[in-house]
């Protein structure tokens, strides 16, 4: 049965209102394509004006390689919880600066030492996590103990990174830097729904990484997973922050080795030896219950923390981790706790 001259004109209406509809839909994905892509143009931008403010990047002075190759060792550097932005009494941004670039200075020190007996040629950087303080999402107060932004403290701590990377690319012949992210980078509450490796310290091994590019010695990928594994011929170890264990971020010394020995028998899949973390602000270590590896905890940069002194009555050194590593044994030489307060004294 034909359909009537209402109907079809209702018809009609009704497409032109679909169309005009999805005409609107194109022309507002089309808006916000372009709103995206003008902000993520304006970060760039910002970053970069940011990055240059901090002060030019010092071209590096490569060491005259050494030709020994018997016996050779690989450093490793455990650079974690520099906090940065963070103000205490004896702690801010600048600080954080200084001390790190202390530590580049003892253990390029430490190295010519150890290079007195046999080669040192390559060096492997962990950066830890905890890279930035963060602005409110870890207590209420947080607000009220930060000298920066978070995008000030994204852009100051990519910046320390690159200069930590360039000194070390001075001092060995090849870098890789393996990065992870702590539990001050998250982005938001731990209820909200935001994806855990979305997470400022790893925003800045990024924007680092993309800063050191055209580095050809240098190896540096990416960390979406929140356990990192460093191997170093036939050493093989994770990284980790100390979060990831314990209620609330906190577990206590045996807590971590049972933990640890329980990834070691397998829990994890993949075969390691020692683990190091960061996390608590002090420099220890445990034997991990195979009597063959070890758990070592590395300290922060920062002094003064009052939360620390005040919720649990702890406090440390700012301090730093520093080892050797033969890769044919596939054990730790030699193990440096590196202070990084002296130049202050």
């Amino acid at each position: 049965m034909p359909e009537s001259l209402a109907e079809y004109e209702r018809r009609v209406a009704e497409l032109d209102a679909l169309r005009d509809a999805n005409l609107r839909l194109q022309q507002q994905l089309r808006d916000a394509k372009a709103r995206t892509d003008r902000l993520v143009e304006a970060a760039h931008i910002a970053a970069r004006d940011a990055m240059l403010a901090v002060g030019p990047i010092v071209p590096i002075e490569r060491r005259t390689p050494d030709k020994r190759t018997k016996n050779a060792e690989v450093a490793l550097w455990h650079l974690t919880d520099w906090q940065l932005g963070k103000i205490t009494p004896s702690y801010n941004s600048a600080t954080a600066q200084a001390r790190v670039m202390e530590y580049c200075r003892k253990a390029d020190r430490l190295t010519e030492i150890q290079r007195a007996d046999h080669p040192v040629n390559n060096a492997v950087i962990m950066f830890g996590g905890d890279m930035v303080e963060g602005v409110s999402f870890q207590f209420p107060q947080q607000p009220f103990e930060i000298d920066s932004t978070l995008f000030e403290q994204y852009v100051v701590a990519s910046r320390l990174m690159v200069d930590v990377v360039r000194y070390a690319l001075g001092v060995y012949q090849k870098v890789t830097v393996v990065g992870e992210w702590g539990n001050h980078g998250r982005i938001g509450s731990k209820r909200d729904v935001v994806p855990r490796n979305d997470n400022i310290d790893r925003m800045a091994y990024h924007l680092a990484r993309e800063i050191l590019v055209g580095e050809t010695r240098l190896t540096w990928d990416d960390c979406p997973e929140d356990i990192q594994r460093i191997q170093i011929g036939n050493y093989r170890a994770l990284l980790i922050h100390g979060d990831e264990i314990g209620r609330s971020g906190f577990a206590s010394p045996n807590t971590i080795v049972a933990h640890v020995a329980r990834w070691q028998s397998g829990a994890y899949n993949w075969t390691f030896q020692d683990c190091y973390g960061g996390h608590y602000h002090n420099h220890s270590s445990w034997s991990l219950p195979n009597g063959k590896g070890s758990f070592y905890q590395t300290g922060s940069v920062e002094s003064e923390n009052r939360y620390a002194r005040d919720t649990m009555a702890a406090a440390a050194e700012p301090s730093q981790r520093l080892h050797f590593v033969d890769p044919n044994r596939g054990r730790v030489t030699a193990e440096y706790k590196v202070f990084i307060r002296d130049h202050e004294q």
